[in-house]
């Protein structure tokens, strides 16, 4: 029986890591920031948003073992951008969710019964690998904007 790969495994850890609030080893359990397609030409203080996750988020967990104080989250839904980079803890989540809808992840699992709700729409996550059309147009109907991914 096949059992899951190393991004399946550290998605699911990264998610049940959000659910206890313990935002620094989800952090560490997801390792692939993919935030240059979401956040453009923004810069706070001299730095991107793609840069501070790199360098306030990745690169302190790998070599220190810990998240830079300037990059935080919270529980609020807030979202502050400047000498501290708050942002709320489903930015974790919608990173997770950005791997697994990946249609390279189409053959990825999970051997638990995880589910994630999109905005309204509730999913186990083995449903979510590779599904990037159905997230992609429940997000556009979110934002009542059918040309959002155009």
């Amino acid at each position: 029986m096949p059992q899951p790969s190393s991004i399946s495994r550290r998605i699911q850890s990264c998610i049940n890591y959000v659910s206890a609030g313990d935002y620094e080893s989800a952090m560490v359990n997801f390792t692939a920031i993919a935030t240059g397609h979401v956040f453009r030409n923004i810069f706070v203080n001299g730095v991107s948003f793609p840069e501070a996750m790199y360098k306030f988020g990745r690169t302190p967990i790998a070599h220190e073992g810990e998240l830079d104080p300037r990059l935080t989250f919270n529980d609020a839904g807030a979202l502050q951008i400047g000498n501290t980079w708050n942002l709320p803890s489903s930015y974790i989540t919608g990173l997770c969710v950005g791997v697994m809808v990946a249609q390279e992840n189409t053959q990825e699992f999970i051997n638990a019964p995880l589910s994630l709700t999109i905005f309204g729409h509730e999913f186990q996550i083995n449903e979510l690998w590779g599904a990037e059309p159905l997230v992609k147009k429940i997000i556009a109907d979110a934002f009542r904007n059918p040309h959002l991914f155009d």
